[in-house]
Parts: C-alpha cells; sequence; structure tokens
C-alpha cells in the first residue's frame, strides 16, 4: 500500500511533503529516572506498545476513537491511573458501547539510559505518516473506512495529529468530526525548558532527541507553523481543549505549570471549547473512577460528539458523491 494511497484513504488527498531528511542525532546527558510518564517516563522503548491497539471493538460500531500519547508517553499508561484503572478500556465502553476504542504507540522518547537502545530519530511529520498508515490498514482490513473518526490526544500527540491533518486536503472533512485535545502545547511548554536545562547539567545518562525537544520549546517555529495552519481548517471538525490547572512536581522539589492555558487553547477556534481538568499535566487524562470530575467531563464530550458523528459525516459524504468528489 502505498503511503500516498494511505493518507487519501483516511482523510482525503495528501498534499506533498516537503519536509528534508531528519537532522543527526544530537547526543548529551539525560533527565533523571525518577520523573513520573509524560513529564519524562521510562526511557526504553517497548517494542510491543507501538502501532495500534483495540482496547473496545464495540458493538455494531458506528464512530472509532482513536486515543494519541504525548511526549515519553506510552500507549496505554498515559491513559492508566495509579490504581491501574485504563478509562479508555475500563470506564468509556460503559457510556459508549457502539464504538471501536483505540489507542496508538509510537516512540516519542527524548531519553534513554542505554546505548544499545537508542533514540528514534523520526521527527513529527514521520509519526504522522505512521498514525495514518497504521489507521488506514486497521480501517481497511475491517471495510470501516468511511466510518467517523474522534480523537483524543495528550500533549505532543495533538502536535502529531495536527502534523498529519496540514499534510492532507479537504476530503478529511468526510472522515474527521472530532478532536479533544489534552494539555497540547499549540504554543510550546513551559515544562520541556526546563527539561533542556536539566539536561545540560546531569551527565550520567545518555541519548538525547533534542529536535523532539525544540518542538515544544515556546514560539519554536513548528509549533507556530501547526497553529498557523490550524486556523483555516479548524472549522471541518468539533474542537475541545482541555488544560491542567494544577502544577507539576519537579524532581527539584519545585512546581510548574508545564502546559499553561494560554498555551493548550487556540484562541478563536471555531466549534471550539476550554475544558477545565483538576490535575497536573503528567495526570491530565488519568482517571481512576467514574466519578472523577475530568473523565466526566471527557466522556461527556465524546458522547455528544458520538451523537451527532454519524449524520454528519453521513451528509458530508453524501454531499461530496453529488459533487463527483472522487474517494479512497
Amino acid at each position: 500500500m502505498s503511503r500516498d494511497g494511505s493518507f487519501a484513504r483516511v482523510f482525503g488527498r495528501r498534499k506533498k511533503n516537503k519536509s528534508g531528511d531528519g537532522r543527526a542525532e544530537e547526543s548529551g546527558p539525560s533527565i533523571p529516572t525518577n520523573i513520573s510518564t509524560d513529564t519524562v517516563p521510562a526511557y526504553e522503548l517497548d517494542a510491543s506498545a507501538l502501532g495500534l491497539k483495540i482496547l473496545q471493538g464495540g458493538i455494531d460500531p458506528i464512530a472509532d476513537i482513536v486515543a494519541i500519547h504525548g511526549l515519553n508517553g506510552h500507549r496505554e499508561k498515559t491513559w492508566t491511573a495509579s490504581n491501574n484503572i485504563l478509562w479508555l478500556r475500563d470506564l468509556l465502553p460503559t457510556r459508549m458501547p457502539n464504538v471501536r476504542i483505540m489507542t496508538w504507540g509510537y516512540d516519542s522518547r527524548t531519553h534513554s539510559t542505554e546505548a544499545r537502545n537508542p533514540i528514534s530519530m523520526q521527527r513529527l511529520h514521520d509519526h504522522a505518516d505512521t498514525l495514518i498508515s497504521d489507521l488506514v490498514l486497521e480501517r481497511a482490513l475491517t471495510s470501516s473506512e468511511r466510518r467517523p473518526i474522534i480523537f483524543v490526544v495528550h500533549s505532543l500527540g495533538g502536535l502529531v495529529l495536527k502534523s498529519a491533518h496540514k499534510r492532507i486536503t479537504g476530503l478529511s472533512r468526510c472522515r474527521l468530526y472530532g478532536i479533544i485535545f489534552a494539555g497540547t502545547p499549540h504554543q510550546g511548554g513551559e515544562g520541556v525548558a526546563w527539561g533542556k536545562r536539566l539536561v545540560s547539567i546531569v551527565s550520567i545518562f545518555r541519548n538525547t532527541n533534542t529536535e523532539m525537544l525544540q518542538h515544544l520549546e515556546r514560539d519554536s517555529e513548528e509549533v507556530q507553523r501547526l497553529l498557523r495552519d490550524f486556523g483555516p481548517i479548524s472549522n471541518e471538525f468539533v474542537a475541545k481543549f482541555a488544560y491542567e490547572t494544577l502544577q507539576t512536581r519537579l524532581p527539584t522539589g519545585t512546581y510548574i505549570q508545564v502546559v499553561p492555558k494560554s498555551s493548550a487553547v487556540v484562541p478563536g477556534a471555531p466549534n471550539a471549547e476550554a475544558i477545565a481538568i483538576s490535575n497536573d499535566h503528567t495526570n491530565l487524562v488519568k482517571f481512576a473512577s467514574s466519578e472523577e470530575d475530568g473523565y466526566k467531563k471527557l466522556s461527556g464530550h465524546m458522547i455528544l460528539m458520538l451523537q451527532r458523528a454519524p449524520e454528519e459525516i453521513s451528509s458530508r459524504w453524501a454531499t461530496n458523491s453529488r459533487l463527483g468528489r472522487e474517494f479512497y
């Protein structure tokens, strides 16, 4: 299956990629291992946690929900609370039995403790390519190409999804209905600047992908380009922006707000809504029970999207069919 065909079949025709080759790896010290997942987590690659995993097949599913983790995250651990409740698998199906729920993993590590387990040099657009290809394959194998898609994305996962969307054109409207961004640094995260400062003074670990960190620096060129490109296409789907209200504790004992509201919420985006969640960045998408306010909010918005998505997506397909547009 060609990569161009893959993009077209999931979201529509793909724009030509004008990005250059990946840059050479920069080696250097790493951050200590006592920082929790998505602030900075386990460093050794879990090859079994890459790609798509179906958490629920759904009863006569009418939509797909796809979860994408963030920087230094994990396909399942990012969404799992300390009591081992993975809410996408253990809680959400009771409210949404008629959806297929998937989580997608990719190598977003910025640090490694072992030279034999080097850091991936893939960039945002590389991860975006893989995401689309994986979705294409799964949806083609299950004859569900026209099923509406709802994404829930944490931190860097939102930038990966935005990178995928900006590289494809209009027919994406025929699949994508909604996105819940959770702690995505649309304008860069202040916590990453701290991470790079810490990297410069810690020398007991090896292998750091500073290029990936640069995507989260405030006012970085890549993040600003994604923000600029997001505006013209943001009216094509429903967007919700969840943000942390608590600061994240650093190993130094100090606290920072890793992705402040000003970065997590895109101002002026149509169909958008800011959602305050009383958690820090690390625990923003971890819910231990169905009684947690954050779970109620995110699952509630998903339910509303599900109620509206099938009719809206069906209408879009009908409109494009009348116009004689080609589908993949």
